[in-house]
């Protein structure tokens, strides 16, 4: 029996004991609301999102051709800055200990930040099988747009302040061998459009969407909880880090479902509710306290206005 089928296996047994678990936590919770009348819905919601995610574990019963005859070989990449190197001992495990083993996996840190880079936690990289690069200096762009030149195989990005699920990649590449003319995100916010058909600023956006899973052209990647692309999903100029910088520099998400829109692709959310498990003390220096809410509105406009309206 192959690593993978085992895998697969241990994954739908777990998933079964889930289900039935979470299908009575589901029908106790509703009797509690019926006879209490003050139970919100909210929680009973989420137990059924999550009951959806083991669902598509046991699905794979029915899908040999699913588990034989597709490839499931990734690159796994992500970046990180001096703040957040002290840290990265504590990625390590999660990306390293994924059910679904990564080909290779890729860490992209700017030319003008790698010396600030400790040897102690270079040699925990380096004994993980961590492969560090020195790229230009992007922002968040250096996660994704290196690691595409470099390989041909599909790629799942993630962001270094957060610890991830060991089936995380799995998931993912399930989801990319039923989908595999779509971006796969684990999660995704939802594009909004005014009564006159203009998209709405950033902010008005339906955040961590949970409704539907696409493929949507409305549909939009939050790439740090992984997602994950190939070279055929976007549009050429997405690895032009000069117009990158340009153009949405800090805003990496918002460039990918521009470049994937401009061709026709399309966002495929994992099913499924992921919440996010931060590494501590990592989130004073992230994107969003450092101007980000500000940055996606003004990129935003300068995107809409060169390449027009994703849909």
């Amino acid at each position: 029996m192959s690593y993978l089928k085992l895998a697969l296996l241990v994954l739908v047994f777990a998933a079964t004991i889930y289900l039935i678990r979470g299908n009575r936590a589901i029908g106790s919770k509703l009797s509690a609301y019926q006879q209490e009348n003050r139970k919100s819905f909210k929680e009973i919601a989420a137990q059924m999102h999550r009951s959806e995610d083991a669902l598509q574990l046991l699905n794979l019963l029915a899908l040999p051709d699913l588990r034989e005859n597709k490839n499931w070989k990734y690159v796994l990449s992500f970046t990180s800055f001096p703040a957040r190197f002290a840290s990265l001992p504590e990625l390590i495990l999660s990306i390293t200990n994924q059910t679904l083993p990564p080909k290779e996996i890729h860490l992209n840190i700017a030319k003008s930040e790698i010396s600030q880079l400790p040897q102690s936690v270079r040699n925990h990289l380096e004994v993980a099988g961590i492969k560090i690069f020195e790229v230009s200096d992007i922002g968040p762009g250096k996660k994704l747009i290196p690691t595409l030149n470099r390989t041909d195989f599909p790629v799942i990005v993630i962001d270094d302040d957060l610890i991830i699920d060991p089936d995380l990649t799995l998931k993912i590449m399930i989801q990319h061998n039923l989908y595999p003319n779509s971006v796969i995100a684990s999660r995704a916010h939802h594009v909004t459009i005014e009564k006159n058909g203009n998209i709405q600023t950033f902010a008005q956006w339906e955040k961590q969407w949970s409704q539907s899973n696409g493929p949507e052209a409305e549909m939009f990647a939050t790439s740090g909880a992984g997602t994950l692309f190939t070279k055929e999903l976007l549009h050429p100029e997405a690895l032009d880090e000069d117009l990158y910088a340009e153009l949405s520099f800090h805003t990496d998400d918002l460039w990918w479902y521009f470049q994937a829109r401009r061709i026709g692709v399309n966002v495929r959310r994992v099913p499924g509710v992921r919440p996010l498990n931060f590494i501590p003390d990592t989130q004073e220096q992230g994107l969003w306290r450092t101007g980000n809410q500000e940055r996606n509105e003004t990129n935003l406009i300068r995107l809409l206005d060169k390449f027009g309206k994703p849909f």
